[in-house]
């Protein structure tokens, strides 16, 4: 409990998988209390009320929580960890999106929170899914952050929705303003990250392809080894969840490379030939991307 800074119930799941010792988490919870071994606790919860998504109703991989997070956040890191970001010159934001279904997650970073890498990012979801044999409609919903276009009623993200995800069989939602509850899935997985991953690693990275290094050690782990205890989940890694649906899909799904965005972007522009969008403005008979183009 000490090297790991894992709860009852998840220890009780390492100990079964790892050594075949099965305990219950209430004998681990008597053990821990009479040796005073607690969790640190980096983070606490707001109190908010959340929303409850109807897990029945989704289809693996068909709806997506995405978000970016302001990683160099002082509140929920510990004073080396936080110090290290800006020492090394470490990205600061973190995008995100996870399958609420089967809680499989992919993450990447960049220097600044812009319009080119919130779309970017999005777009490499996309094709890392369609890569796989994915064909669904999926949805992917974000806040209302510039990253991501804005609000439903922008002329950009109107302009997303048209010229570049209705091609590719996505539709962009939003939450309602200023309720992040709504992106209950994504915003609790940042919690895990600041526990689980920064408020450990983070001292310990030394330049930003160390930091990338363990960061993809870091998916691997959350995807393939870490057991999830949520809705239809019950202590299953996101993989096994999948599994679990009679998924055809290949295991190596849940690997998608972490990258950095900003060297990303110029990929992303020649491939979906993105300068040709109107953001601006629309002259008539515009072509919208076509698959050949977004292939």
């Amino acid at each position: 409990a000490k090297e790991t800074n894992l709860g009852p119930q998840r220890l009780s799941g390492v100990l079964k998988r790892s050594f075949d010792i099965l305990l219950s988490p209430y004998t681990i919870r008597n053990i821990l209390r009479h040796y005073n071994v607690r969790c640190r606790k980096y983070k606490t919860a707001n109190g908010n009320r959340r929303y409850k998504a109807n897990l029945d109703g989704y289809k693996p991989f068909e709806f997506w929580q995405i978000d970016a997070k302001y990683v160099a956040d002082k509140s929920a890191l510990p004073p080396e960890a936080y110090a290290a970001i800006f020492k090394n010159k470490l990205p600061q934001f973190q995008f995100t999106a996870i399958d609420v279904k089967t809680r499989i997650r992919f993450i990447a970073y960049a220097h600044s929170l812009s319009f080119n890498n919130g779309l970017s990012f999005m777009l490499l979801v996309e094709s890392w899914l369609r890569a796989f044999g994915i064909r669904q409609r999926m949805f992917f919903q974000t806040d209302n952050g510039n990253e991501f276009g804005g609000r439903a009623s922008s002329r950009k993200r109107k302009t997303m929705q048209r010229f570049i995800f209705d091609g590719l069989n996505v539709s962009l939602l939003n939450i309602p303003p200023g309720e992040k509850q709504a992106n209950a899935y994504v915003e609790r997985s940042h919690r895990t990250d600041d526990e689980e991953f920064y408020a450990l690693n983070l001292s310990k990275s030394t330049s930003t392809r160390s930091f990338l290094k363990m960061a993809q050690d870091w998916i691997y782990t959350y995807n393939y080894e870490r057991p999830h205890y949520g809705a239809n989940i019950a202590g299953k890694t996101p993989v096994e969840a999948l599994q679990s649906f009679h998924s055809l899909c290949h295991p190596a799904i849940g690997a998608m490379p972490v990258v950095n965005l900003e060297r990303l972007n110029m990929h992303m522009e020649e491939v979906f030939n993105l300068t040709q969008i109107p953001w601006d403005n629309s002259p008539r008979n515009i072509m919208k991307l076509n698959d050949t183009m977004a292939y």
